[in-house]
């Protein structure tokens, strides 16, 4: 937990009228709010996981709530990754922002790009899932029943759902520190036996979300901007 002596260190003279504001996608929400307290002069705001499916309107909306903190943030860090491209050309006319080097939140939940990288060397075909994915109902089973079957019917939406994953050969739940892991676990399994796949666990890490309250805002795992200079594509792709 960051400390007093900590928020003194910081560049940014956070204070309550001028806080790091914190916006990012709700998915996040049980792994950030567990790091925070009372004391931290730190505000998050959340937006909907759905964005994740139309990133061409990602940036609109992250805009926007840009715009309303713009009069008193001290400093502007985005809980996203790449997404598909969806945070490309953002940018805080009036704050530097921060963005997490990654392409999703899959580095964050792991603990570092490192961690990432070596996952997804050592077995590409992964799904990964985590208490915000279940909560949000954005899991396999979910997005079959929420959004395929309304669209298309049941064995239409089944086909589909088998077709997109088809590469895919694990499931592997990411656990947190307070997760229901009994409820998450049987939910996790259910997809795997749904799909035919086989199903893992891992222990997360709340490394890379402590780095993106806290700091330090490094460019090994942090795209940091100036005012006004939009969000490139580019240090996303460099290794």
């Amino acid at each position: 937990m960051s400390t007093a002596t900590d928020h003194n260190k910081d560049p940014y003279g956070l204070d309550r009228e001028h806080p790091r504001v914190v916006i990012a996608c709700r998915v996040m929400k049980t792994q950030i709010d567990g790091l925070l307290s009372q004391d931290d002069p730190i505000e998050v705001h959340y937006l909907d996981q759905n964005l994740h499916r139309t990133p061409e309107k990602m940036r609109h909306m992250i805009e926007e709530k840009i715009a309303e903190v713009a009069e008193y943030a001290a400093h502007i860090v985005l809980g996203y990754g790449l997404c598909s491209n969806g945070v490309v050309g953002t940018r805080a006319d009036r704050q530097e922002i921060c963005i997490p080097r990654v392409h999703d939140c899959i580095a964050l939940m792991l603990g570092s790009r490192q961690a990432y990288h070596d996952a997804f060397n050592a077995r590409a075909g992964t799904y990964y899932l985590t208490a915000g994915w279940v909560a949000e109902e954005k899991d396999p089973l979910g997005t079959l029943e929420k959004e395929y079957v309304p669209k298309m019917g049941r064995e239409d939406a089944e086909w589909g759902l088998r077709e997109e994953l088809k590469h895919y050969t694990h499931i592997v739940l990411i656990g947190s520190k307070g997760d229901d892991m009994a409820r998450l676990r049987k939910r996790a399994r259910e997809n795997a036996d749904f799909l035919g796949m086989k199903y893992e666990e891992v222990v997360g890490s709340d490394v890379y979300f402590r780095k993106l309250l806290f700091g330090p805002y490094e460019p090994a795992d942090f795209v940091c901007l100036p005012p006004g200079e939009p969000i490139p594509q580019k240090p996303f792709l460099q290794g």
